[in-house]
This record gives structure tokens, C-alpha cells and sequence, in this order.
């Protein structure tokens, strides 16, 4: 019996696995070599999202095979949703169109909202570079310093539009647990609305902690706004004198209520492909996410910049979005519906 069988035949074997490996990445490296890729943002040029998309797209073509030039867009409108329904109906699938998506989609699309074109649960997630604690904050004269106040003083918020969590939020703390918010939409972006505050048009509004921050950073410091809520899925070390969200549910069906409406912040800043691409160009997209992620040159830029980089890859986000979507079918009924009744989109 020949002992150098077996050996020959895993060589042979292994000697195929590699070859195929070479060709699928030179058959990706021919594809991308010399194109463009359109990384579109669904907020406008102020807000967190395109701040984000302009830094991953300076670095993740080194990352890729071929290394395409990567071209930021903004498609705004509808609080993200324009830009949701384009990817999910129209945008090529041939690996060349991703997009930066509002976290909040995820739970819209799960709830079936009016306006909703798309299946979060069929969209080729790709990672996001951080988490999010969303906050929500007020002008110095605001009359809230207790979470009581919420409940009885009205604070007029503005929004960038009815699929936003700049909407989202504080329409779904009415319905759920009685705040007062209310909650004037038709500003086009972030800066509109951080403009309409200093005016004075509106007294606040809910935004992310590292937007805020990094937009009006000296005004949360020297008290010209105040923090009044923080929300997510746990409390933010950051914050600690600041109420959190999920304190103000009073039974199990409201908390549970709280926490598929603020889930999506986890997801931070996701990143998406269209259902359809190739699975080998999926991959290397995915790849290259998760290579920007951990590459020093972002890392620097990012810190430069103040964005704190906590990544998630696209397969866990898939599966926290799968996972989401086992919530239980009443309490996402309750939540639309309360939604629509309160002015969601």
C-alpha cells in the first residue's frame, strides 16, 4: 500500500481550496480595479452619518481588492428613508453601491411602517465603526430638571424628519410613557435643527451623544444646553447624573416596549449592501469593513476627529437584527400603532 496517498490527495486538495481562493480574489481585484464605488449617506453634510461616511471612505479602498475609489453622496430625505428604499429597491447590486443607513430603519422596516419600502432582514449588513447612546437635550431655560417635568412641562423638539430618531424618540415616549414633547419636523438635516435651537425656534431635540457633542461640545459644557434623557439598551458611564430611559417605563409591557424602539441604537452607524451581490464581493466588502475598523491610520483620524470606534461586524449585526426581530409580535403591533397615533411616520 502506498503511504503517500492520503498525503498526496490532502495536498491536492489543498493545492485546489488555494487556487480557487487566488481566483476568486484576482476575478474581485479585476472587477474593482479602476472603479468607483458610491458610498451614499442618508443625512445631510452636518450630520454624524456623512461625518462617518467621509472617513470610511477615505480608508477602506486600501482595503479592497483592486482599490476602487470610494465617492460619498447624500440621499436625504424622509428621515433616511429615501435613502433605505433606493438601496433596497434600486441600487446596483453589483457591489459597487453601499450606504451608510439610519439605525433606526431596522426597527421600521420590523414594524412595518407607512413609508417602509424595505426588508431590514435582506439587506447584506457590512458593520458599523461604533455604538450610540442617544440623548435628548434643551436650552438652559427649558422648564425640565426632573424626570417628573418631562410628563408635565411640554418642550417644544425639533427633527430632520418623520423616519428619524430625531422623530422617533420622543413621538414614541409620548405614546409610551406620557412625556410631552412636542415635536416639530420639516428641517432639512441636523444643522437646520441645531440652528432653529440657537434661534430659539425650538427648545431641543434628541440626537446622538457623539453628535452633540461634536457639534455643540462647548455649549453642553458650559451649560448653554442640558442633557434631560439618555437612551439606549443600557445606561452610558459617561452620563451617570443624567435619567435613563427605560426608568421611565412603570410595567414589564412598556420596558419591553422601550427597548425594541432603542435598540437600533446599538447598531451606531451600519452599513449596508442591497440584497443581490455576489457573495464573493460580499465577503471582500465585509472584510474590508472590518479591516478599516482596526487599520491605525483610521484609528488616528477617527481620534483626531473625536469618534469613538467601538465596531461591530456585519455578521453580528445580522444577528441582532434577527434576534430583534423575535421580539414579541404584540408588543411590535403596540409600539406602530401608538407610533402612527403620536404622529410616526
Amino acid at each position: 500500500m502506498n503511504s503517500c496517498g492520503p498525503l498526496l490527495a490532502g495536498l491536492a486538495l489543498l493545492c485546489a481550496g488555494s487556487c480557487a481562493d487566488a481566483q476568486t480574489n484576482g476575478a474581485i481585484e479585476s472587477f474593482y480595479k479602476g472603479s468607483q464605488i458610491k458610498l451614499i449617506s442618508e443625512a445631510g453634510p452636518s450630520s454624524g452619518y456623512t461625518l462617518w461616511a467621509r472617513l470610511i471612505g477615505q480608508h477602506l479602498a486600501r482595503h479592497l481588492p483592486g482599490q476602487p475609489s470610494i465617492v460619498v453622496q447624500s440621499m436625504v430625505g424622509a428621515g433616511g428613508l429615501v435613502a433605505s428604499n433606493y438601496m433596497y429597491l434600486r441600487a446596483s447590486r453589483d457591489g459597487r453601491e453601499i450606504a451608510a443607513l439610519s439605525r433606526e430603519g431596522v426597527g421600521l422596516s420590523l414594524m412595518g411602517a407607512p413609508g417602509v419600502r424595505y426588508d431590514s432582514l435582506k439587506f447584506n449588513w457590512l458593520g458599523s465603526p461604533t455604538r450610540e447612546t442617544n440623548v435628548c437635550f434643551v436650552d438652559k431655560d427649558a422648564p425640565v430638571r426632573s424626570m417628573e417635568d418631562l410628563r408635565s412641562n411640554e418642550l417644544v423638539l425639533g427633527t430632520d424628519g418623520a423616519g428619524s430618531g430625531m422623530h422617533i424618540y420622543p413621538t414614541a415616549l409620548n405614546a409610551l410613557v406620557n412625556t410631552r414633547f412636542r415635536i416639530i419636523d420639516g428641517y432639512t438635516e441636523t444643522g437646520t435643527v441645531l440652528l432653529a435651537i440657537d434661534r430659539g425656534e425650538v427648545q431641543g431635540a434628541c440626537l446622538s451623544a457623539a453628535s452633540i457633542f461634536q457639534a455643540r461640545g462647548e455649549a453642553l459644557r458650559s451649560g448653554r444646553l442640558r442633557l434631560i434623557l439618555q437612551g439606549g439598551l443600557a445606561p452610558d458611564p459617561r452620563f451617570p447624573d443624567v435619567p435613563f430611559v427605560l426608568d421611565l417605563a412603570s410595567t414589564d409591557e412598556q420596558r419591553q416596549a422601550l427597548r425594541f424602539v432603542y435598540a437600533g441604537e446599538t447598531f451606531g452607524r451600519p452599513y449596508v449592501a442591497p440584497p443581490g451581490v455576489p457573495a464573493e464581493r460580499l465577503a471582500a466588502l465585509r472584510e474590508a469593513f472590518s479591516a478599516t475598523f482596526a487599520d491605525a491610520e483610521f484609528l488616528t483620524d477617527a481620534a483626531r476627529q473625536g469618534l469613538d470606534v467601538r465596531p461591530i461586524s456585519g455578521l453580528e449585526m445580522t444577528a441582532m437584527i434577527e434576534q430583534m426581530a423575535q421580539t414579541p409580535k404584540p408588543i411590535i403591533e403596540r409600539v406602530a400603532a401608538l407610533m402612527q397615533r403620536f404622529g410616526g411616520k
